[in-house]
């Protein structure tokens, strides 16, 4: 198989990354890969997709691995994976593995081991320089579940569209399903036994990086990994309802200019020369003078440890930061004197978050189950709504038109080759009841 041809199975499929912001993932393959990392770090607390995929499908993903690896020419492919969750790899194909080009490699349980940047350097001591991505020092970072989307591309021509979605937080038992893409999530939650959220809140995603949940429109994508109930009053809900304006003020009251915000950032003790201490007073004090201030935003990957675990004020750096990068990147404004570092800063081993820590840090260690079922129940939805814009990139233009009927699987929107974007297809059997540039609305009758 070529290059070429991997890829086209992969973008034919529709596959992007499956958490996170969904980069296309044909898009990432290269000639220039010498190493393949497998993001399977379970990062944020409470998300165990990854768990019932390592235990049920290992074999087929190490598969997998091994035809991207020769497809690539790569070197070699590394497992991430925390130390603590090891006991959830077959122990025979681990045996197996060894002496191949595919290995483990132990993580250590901390927040935030997902980030690209904090994985690759824990995986291969590589530090990616500043406004660079993992290709930049020979690296393909894929996700667990985007792994296993491949396989099933390769040796079943199945499309994505269903997603695996963990249920946890304020609910009886913490649960993985597969879910169509497209369903409403306040239509799933009433299918799995809660019809009222009435006092609750949800969040798409972990608690430190996740969004709210507008409950009555917002639907499954690809990019959906976790729904986690909180109740609304719970300082997770809290801190995502309060307005950036809001949040401004209170920063422009209330810093006192500690540096805390910056002594723990992963980004900054890995050598980065962000410091978000000086981006927090030059937004909320209107600094606009001080454009490296600005700029700097754009080296956040929002992860929120300076909020959560950084600011004794109670302030939230990492949205104030994030809000920044965003205006920024739509302006096309690029930070041009990024540095490449050689090695971590030497306290940087101090500083790292253990998981336990931050579970307490946010007030959730009641909610943090001692296992979660992977639970097989089929969803029938009377109608989907299928966002036109599921990845990073470009958003895919509609092919189908208002009346047609379209089976599972079909391919219903797609973005040119050659953009930076991936193709949509139906996640049920019906009939197209509208069609605009942001969603395509399927129905059974």
């Amino acid at each position: 198989m070529t290059l070429e041809e991997l890829q086209k199975i992969i973008y034919d499929a529709g596959i992007v990354g499956a958490g996170g912001a969904g980069f296309p993932t044909h898009k990432k393959l290269s000639q220039g890969v010498k190493q393949v990392i497998v993001n399977a770090a379970e990062c944020e607390p409470l998300m165990m997709v990854d768990h019932h995929i390592f235990r049920k499908h290992f074999q087929s993903i190490i598969d997998t691995l091994n035809v991207i690896l020769d497809v690539l020419g790569a070197e070699e492919a590394i497992f991430g994976i925390k130390g603590k969750n090891m006991y959830l790899l077959d122990s025979k194909i681990l045996a197996d593995l060894k002496g191949t080009r595919i290995s483990v490699k132990e993580i250590p349980d901390v927040y935030p081991a997902g980030d690209e940047v904090v994985l690759v350097y824990e995986t291969t001591g590589k530090i990616i320089p500043e406004g660079a991505i993992p290709i930049n020092v020979g690296v393909m970072v894929i996700n667990t579940e985007t792994l296993y989307n491949i396989k099933k591309a390769l040796q079943d021509g199945e499309t994505v569209c269903e997603k695996y979605v963990t249920i946890a937080g304020d609910v009886k038992e913490d649960i993985t399903i597969k879910v169509p893409v497209g369903m409403k999530i306040k239509e799933l939650f009433a299918d799995i036994g809660y019809p009222d959220l009435t006092g609750k809140a949800v969040i798409n995603g972990g608690p430190m990086m996740g969004k709210l949940v507008d409950i009555e429109n917002d639907v499954v994508t690809k990019t959906t990994k976790g729904l986690l109930v909180f109740p609304e009053t719970h300082s997770v809900i809290q801190r995502r309802k309060m307005p950036l304006k809001t949040m401004l003020k209170r920063a422009s009251a209330a810093c006192c200019y500690c540096t805390m915000c910056t002594d723990v950032c992963p980004r900054y003790l890995l050598g980065h020369s962000i410091q978000v201490h000086k981006i927090l007073r030059a937004a909320s004090h209107c600094e606009v003078s001080d454009t490296e201030a600005f700029l700097q935003a754009s080296l956040c990957c929002g992860c929120g440890v300076c909020t959560v675990m950084g600011c004794q004020q109670m302030l939230n750096p990492q949205e104030i930061s994030m809000n920044a990068k965003g205006v920024l990147a739509k302006k096309g404004y690029r930070r041009t004197n990024n540095i490449a570092p050689s090695a971590p800063r030497p306290e940087r081993e101090g500083r790292l978050i253990p998981s336990d820590t931050l579970i307490d840090r946010l007030g959730i260690r009641k909610y943090v189950k001692d296992k979660v079922e992977r639970v097989y129940m089929d969803f029938f939805p009377e109608t989907v709504y299928i966002p036109m814009s599921q990845h990073v990139g470009k958003p895919a233009s509609p092919i189908v038109k208002v009346g047609d009927r379209v089976k599972k699987g079909q391919l219903i929107a797609k973005t040119d080759a050659n953009a930076l974007g991936t193709t949509i297809h139906s996640s049920i059997d019906g009939v197209v009841k509208l069609v605009d540039d942001k969603k395509i609305v399927i129905s059974v009758k």
